[in-house]
């Protein structure tokens, strides 16, 4: 055996289960496999992707459940298992490593996008009022700028995590989920960043 295994699994019959919404009130199974097919650049087969259900969603979305066939390439680090790469498409393999980084990275940045939306709706707060909500909860304060300065209030980031209001400043625990490590996103009113 090689000091680097490489292993591809094919997921024949196993399932591959996944929930999109996709924005539309009505979309034939042939639609949501044709978006399947090519998400993220994939180049799958029609046969590859079998739609097992589509349900209605909220306002008008959709809720898509399918299972799709494709290989996975796996390699062994310092004697762990891990997925290295996925195929989607003829020799098409895309890095899981690079789609996480990806992920993350536009994770912090909505987060910001969010935190300066709040941030600017308490600096109106303070405008108007003289003074920043007298609060150190974020449900305080969202119940205080809501909706007179702000219409949709986000309590939560892009990883499901609520925010903080503490000390006059708006938190995310950023990618790694804990308060007070050099990955926190902080925002005050009134600072660019």
């Amino acid at each position: 055996m090689t000091r680097r295994l490489i292993a591809v699994a094919v997921l024949g019959l196993s399932s591959l289960f996944f929930a999109t919404i996709l924005a539309a009130e009505k979309i034939s199974v042939r639609e949501v496999r044709a978006l399947l097919q090519h998400l993220g650049g994939a180049e799958l087969k029609p046969e590859q992707v079998q739609i097992r259900r589509i349900s209605s969603g909220l306002a008008g979305d959709v809720i898509v459940e399918a299972q799709i066939e494709t290989a996975w390439r796996l390699v062994r680090q310092k004697g762990d298992w891990r997925v290295a790469e996925v195929r989607l498409g003829d020799r098409h393999w895309e890095s899981l490593e690079l789609v996480e980084e990806a992920v993350r990275r536009e994770k912090i940045r909505r987060t910001w996008l969010l935190l300066e939306e709040l941030s600017g709706a308490v600096a109106r707060f303070r405008r108007d009022e003289g003074q920043f909500p007298a609060t150190d909860r974020i449900e305080q304060l969202l119940d205080a700028i809501a909706p007179r300065y702000i219409s949709t209030p986000h309590r939560f980031d892009l990883w499901g995590r609520q925010l903080a209001y503490e000390g006059g400043a708006l938190r995310s625990a950023g990618p790694d989920g804990r308060f007070g490590t050099m990955d926190d996103l902080v925002q005050r009113p009134g600072d660019q960043r």
